[in-house]
């Protein structure tokens, strides 16, 4: 790092991987741009580092670790405690050893520290414009508003005129000019994705454009126009089948209704900052949605038994592929076929012991819950206490359903997934990470794409999911809720991962 002189004196001015003396391509040119806004903003974090230690007379972490060792809040809380200790007191910070962050992870609890540390930037005068969401430090969402946060703090603190009250609007216009200097710039807090819109990877920006635009063609009602924005290769979508166009429009059509009128209510009066994705699908909500109506499609359940009418095996392959079974061999088809129709004629599957009266169809839950424990019914292990959840899936199902009812071998597999999701939700009421873990790793649950290495994220995720459901008055997260949590957490962590190798 070296100076330069200007009006207000020595500055310092950060060397650029740009600073040779050779012509360059334009792809050329783009990768040494990225690589040396992420040098700068590694300087950055290396002196929002270096202050805060010389604060804290604490060693923190290496300056490439430094965002993931913010994320529990306990330094942060330190600090708060540093310059307003009459604010944020040291005995009030959550895990400030940090022997349950390092034994278990993140907590919900260390949302509290950066809530402190919040309060005593409140404190000592820092306007809100500088303040970063508990989201974007908790859940990692978009760190560099928190460094930022912090080379404004370290600006204020500089102030000796400001304690008690407030900054004058000239004074922060001086701070954001002074932080300028250093080439840290006032971010727009334009988010997309919990990401600053100008910070977006060239990887990061075609998906959510992609997503964007999956948005707006629902909006525009025409199916085929939706499933075209959908099979951009961008949008990083699977499974999906073009006979079910129809299908997937309306239920992203549905579900992003849902989602603004969801928004809409919880956003009144809120001065909190708005996100894109605050009323648009996310690319796991999409890929959720997507999951959702291959499993419930003719060319899965309702298909499979259409194949096996027919005894065509192509299609009885092609209906199993849909429904996500996994380890499926092409070339034992034959014996797929064999083996379900063998099934099938040992059980009246019209019937199958299924109380002939449907009740889910008459829409009372505590009788549908009822038909569905009688013993005749030789159906898994039924909950009483989620007698709506059961009632308003399985109805669903039956309406999506070609023949207008469930085959046995279709209820079982329906009540085996909703009892597990039942579970689901009683580990996430009482906090059983154990009993949570067991049904999401469970094969009996349908969920897809669980990945062990990232347990804890998915867990963490869901709780906090369960804890905004039952604000809102949900009882129950749904198998679509839930898978959608898994696809979006494994999104994040390849988001993350691509951001770390650039760094």
């Amino acid at each position: 790092m070296s100076t330069s002189e200007d009006a207000d004196g020595p500055r310092p001015r950060y060397g650029s991987v740009l600073d040779v003396a050779e012509r360059l391509t334009a792809e050329e040119m783009d990768e040494r741009r990225l690589q040396n806004m992420a040098y700068e903003y590694l300087c950055h974090l290396e002196e929002a580092k270096r202050w805060m230690e010389a604060c804290l007379d604490e060693e923190l972490p290496p300056t490439t670790e430094l965002e993931e060792g913010l994320r529990n809040g306990v330094y942060l809380a330190k600090l708060g405690n540093f310059f307003a200790p009459q604010t944020v007191s040291l005995k009030k910070i959550y895990d400030r050893e940090q022997t349950r962050y390092k034994a278990t992870g993140l907590h919900f609890r260390h949302t509290d520290n950066v809530i402190q540390w919040l309060n005593a930037m409140a404190e000592k005068g820092l306007p809100k414009i500088f303040y970063p969401e508990t989201t974007d430090i908790y859940d990692r969402k978009n760190m560099p508003r928190c460094i930022y946060c912090i080379h404004a703090l370290r600006w204020v603190s500089a102030l000796t005129d400001c304690g008690g009250r407030g900054l004058t609007k000239e004074e922060i216009n001086n701070m954001k000019s002074e932080l300028e200097k250093y080439g840290i710039q006032m971010p727009t807090f334009s988010k997309i994705g919990g990401i600053l819109a100008n910070e977006l990877s060239v990887d990061e920006a075609a998906l959510h454009a992609a997503v964007i635009a999956i948005n707006e063609a629902i909006d525009q009602g025409v199916p085929e126009g939706t499933l075209a924005a959908m099979q951009n290769p961008n949008a990083m979508l699977v499974q999906l089948d073009p006979s079910s166009a129809s299908q997937y429009h309306d239920t992203l059509y549905r579900a992003k209704g849902e989602k603004v009128a969801s928004s809409r209510k919880r956003m009144e009066n809120s001065e909190t900052e708005r996100d894109i994705y605050d009323e648009l699908l996310t690319q796991a909500e999409i890929q959720g949605n997507v999951n959702s109506v291959n499993s419930e499609s003719p060319a899965s359940a309702s298909g499979g038994s259409h194949a096996l009418l027919s005894g065509d095996e192509n299609k009885l392959y092609d209906a199993l592929k849909a429904m996500r079974i996994q380890n499926l061999e092409p070339q034992n088809k034959g014996w797929y076929l064999k083996q379900l129709q063998a099934d099938r004629e040992s059980q009246d599957l019209i019937q199958g012991g299924v109380p002939e009266e449907r009740p889910e169809e008459e829409g009372v839950p505590e009788k549908t819950v009822e038909e569905l424990m009688n013993p005749d019914a030789q159906l898994p292990e039924v909950y009483p206490s989620a007698a709506d959840l059961y009632q308003r899936e399985l109805s669903s199902l039956q309406q999506q359903s070609q023949e207008g009812s469930l085959s046995h071998p279709e209820l079982l597999v329906a009540v085996e997934m909703l009892s597990s999701v039942v579970l689901m939700n009683e580990a996430l009421n009482v906090g059983d990470r154990a009993a949570l873990w067991k049904q999401l790793s469970s094969s009996v649950t349908g969920l897809s794409n669980v990945e062990d290495e990232y347990a804890q994220r998915y867990m963490d995720e869901l709780m906090r999911l369960k804890a905004a459901a039952r604000e809102e008055g949900c009882d129950f997260l749904t198998w679509n809720d839930i898978q959608a949590c898994i696809d979006q957490v494994n999104l994040a962590v390849h988001e993350e991962h691509a951001r770390e190798s650039r760094l």
